[in-house]
């Protein structure tokens, strides 16, 4: 089996690993879970309570212990027509961020990973939170060194930034970092961190470059269009 797909539809590995175990196994207890999959029992506790909001699990209490099943594989579908609904319930108020009067704009670019670092010293400089939509770790790959610094900043200015991707896996984690993922049909052409008035845009193919909008009403349209997301999307 192709458990990529299952990914696509918005699991994560270890919602597959547990959600197909017990669609092999039928009933089972958390410790058989635990043998099967070598997953420890909080995450599976923690992985469970999250297919039981998606519907793909139920359970049973039998002489005061709970026996877990996966639901109907139909029930998969049933999700992502849900999530499907959920993005098109919002459509309108995102299309309605693109007619927002715009001022004048102070449009800038930056060229080369010197001018990569430019921008995210600014975010840095700027000193507040940040949002970032479709980040794919590109910035660890292309400046490791970078990263690794910028992080230590971060943390030490105590900046917070919350994360929008499909690929969470690819990202380095730290403690003032929350990330969620979108859904696999929606796709951005490129990362775009939005910070203070400011929008970034990174284009993280040679020769690299950021786009850097400065501009409150762009800037809030934005960050209005990522909370709008946010809302939508899973961790």
């Amino acid at each position: 089996m192709d458990k990529k797909i299952l990914e696509k539809a918005g699991l994560s590995k270890g919602e597959i690993e547990v959600y197909l175990i017990l669609l092999k196994l039928g009933s089972s207890l958390v410790s058989k879970i635990a043998q099967e999959t070598g997953l420890h029992r909080t995450n599976i506790y923690d992985t469970l309570e999250k297919l039981k909001e998606k519907g793909l699990v139920s359970y049973v209490i039998r002489e005061n212990r709970k026996y877990y099943s996966s639901t109907n594989p139909d029930k998969l579908i049933d999700y992502i027509k849900e999530r499907e609904t959920e993005i098109e319930s919002i459509l309108p108020e995102l299309k309605g961020y693109m007619n927002i009067p715009r001022s004048e704009s102070i449009v800038e670019v930056y060229k080369g990973k010197e001018g990569l670092k430019s921008v995210l010293k600014d975010i840095i400089k700027e000193g507040k939170d940040y949002v970032v939509l479709e980040e794919e770790g590109y910035i660890q790959k292309v400046l490791p060194h970078f990263y690794s610094q910028f992080n230590v900043q971060l943390n030490k200015s105590k900046i917070k930034v919350r994360i929008l991707t499909k690929d969470v896996k690819n990202i380095a984690k730290r403690s003032l970092m929350q990330i969620r993922s979108l859904p696999e049909f929606l796709s951005f052409p490129s990362a775009t961190a939005i910070y203070g008035n400011k929008v970034a845009i990174f284009v993280w193919d040679e020769p690299y470059h950021a786009i850097l909008i400065k501009s409150k009403q762009v800037a809030d349209s934005y960050r209005n269009f990522f909370n709008t997301l946010w809302k939508q999307a899973y961790s």
